[in-house]
Parts: C-alpha cells; structure tokens; sequence
C-alpha cells in the first residue's frame, strides 16, 4: 500500500494524483495536511504502521525534528520512504537518505514537488513522460514558482484558479480523467467561461484592497541580517497570491506586502524584489516557505507586529488617473501631496537627472530616473500624485 502525506495546495494535490496514476487508485492512500497537521498525522501513521509492509511519501511538506527522528527509526526498520520537497527551510532534512529537498534543476529551473515527484516516478518506471500528463505537471511548476508571471502563461494561473473554484475533491477527479487520456491539457468551455468570470471579480477585488493597504516601517532582524522595510499591510481574506503580486507590481516603492486574514488566523508575505527574502522574514513569526512568497500562522507577536500598528494608519490614497496637467515625467514638475498636506515634486534637470523638492527643501541627492525619484517620495513620504484640481489651487497660490 502506497501512503502519500501531501500538503493541501495545488502543488501537494497534484502531487496525490501523479501517485494513483503511478500506482493505481485502489492502491494509494492520500492524505492532504496543512503545516499544523502534517506532524501530529505523520506521527500517528508511524505509531500505527510499525510492523506493516507500507510506503510512505511525504511531499510539498516538511516534517519537525522529532517527528523525521521517528522517520529515521522507521526507515532503519527497513520501511521505504520518501520525502520529496523543494522549500529551501527545509534543506536539513537532506541529511537523511530518505529526503530529497531540491528548489532548483540541474538545468536552473526553480522546482515543484510535483515535477520533483513526476521526474522521480518516471525513474522508477511507473509513469510515462507524455502529452497531458507532462504539460500539466509544468503548469503546476510554473505557477507555483511564479515563473507564470515572468512568462505570461495565463493557463498555469487559471489551473490554480480553477483548483480552488470547484469543490473538494471535484479538481482531482476531473483533471485526474484528463491527464489519463488527452494528448495535450486544455480547459473546456465551461471551465473557461468559470475562469473568465471569476477573473472579472478578483480584478475588482484587487482594486478595492489597493485603496484600503496601509504603509509602513517594519524593522526586522534575521541570523542573516538585520535592518528595516517599507511595508504594505492589507487584510485578505482571498487571492493572495494574485493580490500580493498586484500589490507589488503596483507599488515598487514597497519591499514587501504582509496579507492578514484574522478570521483564519494566517499571515502571508510576497515581494518582487530580488533582494528581499521573505521566506527569512517569516521565520521570525514561525513561517516559511519560498524567497518571495512565504507564509505562517498569525501569532500574537504577529498580530502585535502588524494588526494592531495598522490600525493606526490611514492608507495612502491613490495617484490621479485622469490629469492632463500635473502628469508623471513632466520635465516642469510633478506634484504630491501625503495626509500631513505636504507637498514635494519631481523636477528634470540641465543633466537629465531628476530632484526631489520636499517642503521647499531640495534634497541633495539626485536620481537617474523620474521612476527612481518616484518610489523615494512614496517610499518616505507616502504620497500620492496630485489632482488636476488641487495642482491648479497650488500654483495660484504661489
């Protein structure tokens, strides 16, 4: 009997699939954990399954020091087991034969542990590399590394849209069909019509979370450094992953976006910049997970950290859309104003380089871009472009 432990994403639920495909639905037991339970359900199938002939995978999903101890006792014992991830927080485990934690292939690529499990399955003859199959595992890797964005491959999102719309259990038995008998993996017309739909709503919700993010300074202090970011807090309750990643595109000037969800008590964490790991940064409240998208449970350190500062603080309101005067690039000036009702502009200068008045205090340092210029002034002033209106009252005031 085949026991697979699978995380309850997309990845750890592809990864279940690929297994009754390899080995036949009547001889796999899945079983899909979050990080609260993957321990405690793992410990209890080792205490349970000591003298039985079984194999134990483990994947998407690591496990604490005591419960791969126990692991180890079992795989001594003579048990087969594998532990298949690609989450750099869990690397120690590769001190055990039985573990294989890889977050890049040989080629470069960032991996899954879907892939990671599919590439196994194929070495042990119990998959073929082909049609359907193939390409759904590198949609699965694509999104879960957030190489869909790089590569605007709209599907590998939709799949993970699609996982989440239609109801437990629902996914896998359609998909599971599909990746059995199809050439090539497609959305029907249902699908896509479902998908359109729900992309229309997440747009409009992405929008209305925008207007309600507040900003930030977070100091932070990890074993390998120490410093401070600016942040964006928002309550998120849905897509976090596609809200995280708007944010930032969004608001460059931010190093981060930290997404509450109070009513299941999880914090998520995402950046677009190479030089902020937030997987680093979420072990300080007891998460982990990938350099630009980690998450965790909402611990009260947490809440005291993030919550309850936010409370405080209004959102920064957004740039005007719709000026014909007070536009960005303008070689005259751009104009903006934060809630104190201070005033700074953007101004070109004889050597195409860009300064910031601030208060009527120029700084003394300049900027190789308006875009570079830009973040700075949102960065500590939190400000926001002017409208038309407002820079019209200002320069008859002057």
């Amino acid at each position: 009997m085949i026991h697979i432990f699978s995380h309850n994403d997309l990845d750890g639920q592809s990864c279940g699939m690929l297994c009754r495909l390899a080995y036949g639905e009547e001889s796999v037991k899945v079983t899909y954990c979050s990080h609260d339970t993957i321990n405690p359900r793992v410990s209890h199938f080792l205490d349970e399954h000591k003298d039985n002939e079984h194999t134990l995978y483990i994947t998407d999903i690591a496990v604490n020091d005591d419960v791969a101890k126990k692991i180890e006792t079992y795989f001594v014992a003579g048990h087969s087991i594998h532990l298949i991830d690609h989450h750099a927080t869990a690397f120690h485990l590769n001190s055990y034969n039985w573990a294989k934690v890889i977050d890049k292939s040989n080629d470069g690529k960032l991996t899954s542990a879907t892939s990671l499990l599919y590439e196994h399955l194929i070495e042990k003859g119990v998959l073929n590399d082909r049609g359907a199959l193939k390409e759904y595992v590198e949609l699965v890797r694509q999104y879960d590394t957030w190489e869909w964005f790089e590569n605007d491959n709209i599907d590998a999102k939709r799949l993970n849209d699609l996982f989440y719309l239609l109801p437990p259990g629902e996914f896998e038995n359609k998909i599971q069909v599909r990746l059995q008998n199809d050439p090539n993996f497609a959305f029907n017309d249902i699908e896509t019509a479902i998908l359109t739909m729900e992309e229309d709503r997440r747009n409009a919700y992405i929008r209305r979370k925008q207007r309600q993010m507040v900003e930030t300074w977070h100091e932070y202090s990890t074993k390998e450094s120490k410093g401070r970011y600016r942040i964006g807090i928002v309550h998120a309750e849905n897509h976090q992953s596609e809200l995280g990643n708007e944010l930032n595109r969004n608001n460059p000037h931010l190093d981060l976006i930290v997404l509450i969800n109070i009513g299941t008590k999880r914090v998520g964490f995402r950046t677009i910049h190479d030089q902020v790991n937030v997987s680093l940064f979420a072990k300080q409240y007891g998460g982990g997970g990938h350099p630009k998208a980690s998450g965790g449970t909402l611990t009260k350190e947490g809440f005291e950290h993030f919550v309850t500062p936010a409370f405080e603080i209004w959102p920064r309101k957004q740039d005007a859309h719709d000026n014909s005067q007070n536009t960005k690039v303008n070689p005259h000036g751009t104009f903006y104003m934060n809630h104190d009702k201070e005033v700074t502009s953007i101004h070109l200068q004889k050597d195409n380089e860009w300064k910031i008045l601030h208060k009527k205090d120029w700084m003394k340092e300049v900027f190789p871009t308006f875009e570079k210029a830009e973040i700075y002034v949102k960065r500590h002033y939190n400000s926001w472009l002017m409208e038309d209106e407002e820079y019209n009252k200002l320069q008859i005031k002057h």
